[in-house]
């Protein structure tokens, strides 16, 4: 196969050897590698962080619930006129208090 001109021999030259990438787009073709997944990592680190706040919301909306729910029984309890039987029970149960002279008894069985 005879070649004409240089042109031609350039041209087939480029056919049979493969471009061979330079440092500096080696270098940037890494960076952007690195740039991709450090975007990638800090994508999916947000989005376990927004799960994990949600789930937050969640549990405190369900909390605010309960203590709506008390705080109402309460309000209930108050309006009556026996205020005094009322703080006694809750001294009784929450507090573990009890009349002077009176014996308490706990049972073990419970591991209380």
């Amino acid at each position: 196969m005879a070649v004409r001109n240089i042109d031609e021999a350039r041209k087939q030259k480029a056919k049979k050897e493969p471009k061979k990438l330079s440092k500096t787009h080696m270098i940037m073709i890494a960076a952007m590698v690195v740039l991709f997944g450090t975007a990638i990592g800090i994508c999916a680190v947000n989005y376990i962080e927004a799960a994990e706040y949600k789930e937050q919301v969640s549990r405190i909306s369900e909390e605010a619930v309960q203590i709506s729910e008390q705080s109402a029984e309460i309000k209930e309890t108050l309006k009556k006129e026996n205020h005094d039987e009322y703080f006694e029970k809750v001294a009784r149960e929450q507090y573990g208090y009890c009349k002077p002279g009176e014996k308490v008894y706990y049972d073990s069985a419970y591991g209380e």
